[in-house]
């Protein structure tokens, strides 16, 4: 058989007039319109008000503490809606525009998808696809290739330079949405989070604000880091995967529900003896149980509105499923805490330390082949399978706009934990533990109440009215938890302070020492890093 030749079309070609007079890449000014002209923009003005409004806020010394939470708000939600808007809704190739010509002398597995060859069959037999199983494809030759028996979207023409050779070129029919490469760009962020870290440290250095990460000095402290590194880098690779499958207002939905999963996690490793037990508040435990209903009850019924409207529940159901195993990734990386021992790093530790384990951690998931999402990337590709890898390596070749959001979100992934760093320590872990918590249910529950924000629509009824009960049983529910523990450390605070001969004011008890040392040791209810 023939060895065939991949050859990269011009995209710079597809249209000649915008090369020519404004000599950018098509992609990045398809991505500019994606951007402004449609319906991506809308998502982004709550946080970008938050964003403004805090920085306002914090420049008025009476608010400032207060400007700093709506700056949180502003910045998490900024970064949820990004990650999802990359991984699902944002425009990869628009319409129309040409894929990869393949010169072609022999026809077979090897120089043509799969998919096409098994399209070609079927129209040569009159057969209907998917093809029955067992199926044996019959011999093809460069000579059975027509424009009349080809998919739709394909043209072939003779190659002059090689004799007996054709030349097939594939254009989109539809757009190509999203990019599933959740562990590929996981790899990425922590990269270039890393270089963001040596970059501060390098100019920081020589000034007072010179940063100062933790000394790590047993083997223990090693292992305990890669153990960290290899969950925490789980986490928030199997959330960025979920997005690929279901929209960011179930993600947030689901996440929220963070609380029950590491108290019942907490429990199970104290059963083993690995663990201290948790004390078991009746309020609060009922609470989060009426928190996870409710968030149970909305991803219900927006996974059967869609369905009703015409969209895939199996897909929806997968991304839930790898949502769920995230969640538990972020329990067990909160509950690991307390039985590796107190490692107490920050989030500038964490970047300094986590980056590098955490991404040689997910090399081996970045080449190893998963299913393609149904529709244009199986098209794209010519086969449902496709490595992390495979797939970063095309969008840079096909799409370098999309590719350059994948770099920008890692520098928003670093200035956004730096925001977070902040807040800890100016404000209290309490306090960026229910922001990050109430976050998540608010800005859901913010894009109902204001229909010009919606990118998707929302299902009919009896659907919505599920949806709405549930984001406000939610929004309840895991606020009156944070609230009870908030009080719950203010009281035990006041208690050591007095003990102490320590002022017991409500700021002193609201960021006492021992909080920061438990936020360090991973005991938290909010795993805001999952989105970066």
């Amino acid at each position: 058989m023939g060895i065939a030749v991949l050859t990269m079309a011009n995209i710079s070609e597809f249209n000649t007039a915008m090369s020519v007079h404004h000599h950018v890449h098509p992609d990045f000014s398809n991505m500019a319109v994606d951007f402004v002209e449609s319906d991506t923009f809308k998502p982004f003005i709550i946080p970008m008000i938050g964003l403004i409004i805090g920085i306002v806020m914090m420049r008025i010394p009476k608010v400032a503490d207060v400007g700093k939470l709506v700056l949180y708000f502003g910045a998490q939600s900024f970064m949820n809606i990004f990650m999802g808007w990359v991984f699902r809704t944002h425009v990869t190739l628009p319409a129309g525009m040409a894929l990869p010509s393949r010169t072609v002398s022999e026809i077979s597995e090897h120089t043509l998808p799969k998919n096409l060859i098994e399209a070609i069959a079927a129209q040569m037999t009159n057969q209907t696809l998917p093809l029955p199983k067992g199926y044996v494809l019959p011999q093809l030759s460069v000579s059975d290739i027509t424009n009349e028996i080809l998919p739709m979207g394909y043209s072939v023409s003779n190659d002059l330079a090689t004799a007996g050779s054709i030349t097939i070129t594939h254009v989109l029919q539809k757009n190509l949405y999203g990019c599933p490469i959740g562990f590929a760009l996981t790899a990425m962020q922590q990269v270039i989070s890393f270089l963001c870290f040596i970059i501060a440290y390098a100019v920081l250095y020589p000034t007072e604000y010179k940063l100062n990460p933790k000394v790590i000095k047993s083997k223990f402290e090693v292992f305990s880091i890669c153990i960290f590194a290899a969950v925490f880098a789980l986490n928030i690779a199997l959330n960025n995967t979920s997005l690929e499958y279901i929209s960011i207002a179930v993600n947030l939905i689901i996440r929220s529900c963070l609380p029950l999963t590491t108290f019942l996690s907490q429990q199970g490793l104290a059963m083993m003896n690995l663990y201290t037990f948790k004390p078991c508040n009746g309020k609060e435990i009922a609470l989060m149980f009426a928190g996870v209903v409710c968030a149970g009850a909305f991803t219900a019924a927006k996974i059967a509105g869609s369905a009703h409207d015409g969209g895939s529940s199996s897909n929806a159901v997968l991304g839930v499923v790898i949502c769920i195993a995230s969640l538990l990734c972020g329990s067990l990386n909160l509950a690991l805490a307390g039985v590796l021992g107190e490692m107490k790093l920050s989030v500038i530790d964490t970047v300094a330390y986590m980056s590098v384990p955490a991404t040689i951690f997910l090399l081996f998931f970045c080449f190893w082949p998963k299913s393609l999402p149904d529709g244009e990337w199986r098209e794209v590709f010519g086969s449902d399978q496709a490595s992390n890898w495979q797939v970063l390596q095309m969008v840079a070749n096909i799409a370098p706009g999309t590719f350059a959001l994948f770099v920008l979100s890692g520098v928003f992934s670093f200035i956004y934990n730096i925001i977070q760093l902040n807040i800890v320590h100016t404000l209290s872990p309490s306090a960026t533990a229910f922001g990050g918590n109430f976050n998540k249910a608010a800005l859901v529950f913010l894009t109902l109440i204001l229909p010009f924000l919606q990118v998707h629509s929302l299902p009919g009824a009896p659907y919505i009215y599920v949806i709405w009960a549930a984001v406000i049983g939610n929004v309840l529910a895991f606020s009156a938890y944070s609230y009870l523990q908030i009080k719950a450390k203010q009281e035990k605070a006041k208690k050591d302070a007095e003990m102490k001969g320590l002022p017991t004011d409500e700021k002193t008890a609201f960021t006492s020492d021992k909080e920061l040392e438990n936020w360090s040791e991973g005991d938290s209810s909010s795993d805001d890093g999952a989105v970066c």
